[in-house]
């Protein structure tokens, strides 16, 4: 008797509109292959998931294992769209075929030939179809929602916004009254110049609930996505609550669709609205003065040119370009730096890219054409034997991050013994390595510093700083030009990509008129 593999694949709107129950392809695959004669090896099921690719399904990739092993002869399946919806995998699905000599049946069809070039039409005639289906659902799915918010109905599914009550069947929203209370305290809060944290904090002490406090949620296996429990939410409020109540347009009777997309708009709702309008507009002219700052890393050692290279046909800066190359004979792959314009690739810039090995000839070259560097850049240079204040720092940086890692295990422990929630766990957890990573930046940034003593004394530098290049590390040329250097504007004048004339047009220093 061949080996068989039953798989089932159930997405919600199958499952709803056309009756392609769990246990109603399974009761009749398992009658299927009783009748002709096939042992079933195992039942594969992913429920509630789209075909539109294999990697979010867990079952299919079991499956595929289970064949590659050679284990499974046959694979039955209701109908060919449970099996894929995507025309990239219907193609693997037919070498997966071919390779391994296994054959598929469906219900509906018959066996799957592709043992045929016509066979092979018709397999991929159905991916297609399969694909087609898929995309229009989300299409009609996506007009649906569209449609839904211009008439002004919330998209409000799972959980209605705090302040707001919405039944099963109901399809406009309601007032909760003691919620909304909460709501116009946060608003006059935030105007009274509290802060987000202080706001939650206020909140937290009074013990006013959040809309998901005591809600009994399904748990499901991460691997399966099968429901292998419930645990009731005992979350509490955070400043990014805070936050998203204080930019949620809901509040004055709007409804929004798209947030973040292409697609976004917002339109009259038919809800009622809670907050006044011109409480509203002090709170976005406030929070639109918050400041947001983003720290920008520092390139990798072996490309330090990236980040004051630019380009000398749109201006745009380069970016870094990595091709790998021979393998050597001790098993290390040769990789070749470069830098590119991102403004080509879009169509923007005809520049073409240039290597690593010769931006580093050329920005020599012109380091040997300016004589001397100003006085003050080499005063800059030169560091003082004195680095006690460094040092200091550096310990103190060391010390944080040391008591904030104490911390990460104290929250670990909390969690383990029960004293805090999934949710309070994770997001204490996700601020506290925020905070780590912040300090670990920092203290690159002052290693780098202090390691750049050793090379720069007033004994040994020389007052041509192309003379000293070749002794400096890649991390101590990085410094060098992320602390002097404010651009370097560069071109290939070459028109193919394999040949690199490139010319240095002009280097522009930090207080420095050379």
């Amino acid at each position: 008797m061949k080996n068989a593999g039953i798989y089932i694949r159930v997405s919600t709107e199958h499952q709803v509109y056309e009756g392609y129950s769990v246990s109603a392809q399974k009761n009749n695959l398992v009658k299927f292959a009783k009748n002709n004669d096939f042992n079933i090896y195992s039942i594969y099921s992913d429920e509630g998931i789209s075909g539109k690719n294999v990697e979010d399904r867990p079952e299919i990739k079991r499956l595929i294992n289970d064949i590659e092993c050679g284990v499974i002869e046959v694979v039955l399946i209701y109908k060919f769209d449970r099996l894929t919806r995507n025309i990239s995998d219907t193609e693997d699905f037919i070498k997966l075929i071919q390779k391994y000599d296994i054959v598929i049946y469906t219900l509906s069809d018959g066996e799957v030939d592709v043992s045929t070039p016509q066979g092979r039409f018709v397999t991929r005639l159905k991916g297609a179809v399969a694909q087609l289906e898929r995309e229009q659902t989300s299409e009609r799915i996506k007009f649906a929602f569209i449609q839904k918010v211009k008439d002004g109905y919330s998209l409000c599914s799972a959980t209605t916004c705090y302040g707001y009550d919405r039944n099963k069947h109901q399809k406009i929203m309601t007032v909760n009254y003691e919620e909304a209370k909460v709501v116009m305290r946060i608003f006059k809060m935030y105007l009274n110049n509290y802060t987000f944290t202080e706001i939650a904090r206020v909140l937290n002490d009074e013990n006013i609930s959040t809309k998901m406090f005591g809600r009994e949620l399904k748990v499901r296996d991460k691997v399966s996505k099968k429901v292998i429990g419930s645990r009731i939410v005992n979350s509490i409020w955070q400043p990014k609550m805070i936050r998203l109540i204080l930019s949620n347009s809901t509040y004055i009777g709007k409804v929004r669709y798209g947030i973040g997309t292409k697609h976004y708009f917002e339109v009259d709702g038919l809800h009622e609205a809670i907050i006044d309008k011109d409480i509203w507009d002090s709170v976005q002219e406030k929070m639109s003065k918050i400041r947001h700052i983003s720290h920008t890393k520092l390139p990798y050692d072996d490309v330090y040119y990236c980040g004051t290279l630019v380009c000398g046909i749109c201006g745009r800066k380069l970016t870094t370009s990595r091709t790998l190359g021979y393998l050597r004979k001790d098993g290390v792959r040769k990789v070749f730096n470069g830098y590119r314009c991102v403004n080509r690739e879009k169509g923007f810039c005809s520049a073409i890219g240039m290597s690593h090995y010769k931006v580093e000839n050329v920005f020599l070259k012109y380091l040997e054409n300016v004589e001397e560097f100003d006085s003050d850049v080499i005063d800059r240079l030169v560091v003082d034997d004195n680095n006690n204040l460094l040092d200091e720092e550096i310990f103190d940086i060391k010390k944080v991050i040391k008591k904030t890692k104490n911390k990460l295990k104290q929250v670990m422990n909390m969690f383990m013994v029960n004293a805090i929630d999934y949710e309070q766990f994770s997001y204490m957890t996700n601020e506290l390595k925020k905070k780590i990573d912040s300090f670990k930046n920092k203290l690159d940034e002052l290693q780098l510093k202090y390691k750049s003593v050793s090379f720069i004394n007033k004994d040994n530098i020389s007052r041509s700083i192309s003379e000293h290049w070749q002794y400096l590390t890649n991390r101590e040329k990085l410094f060098f030009l992320t602390e002097f250097v404010e651009e370097i504007i560069v071109i290939n004048h070459s028109k193919i990509k394999t040949n690199n004339d490139v010319e240095i047009l002009d280097v522009k220093f930090y207080n420095n008129s050379n």
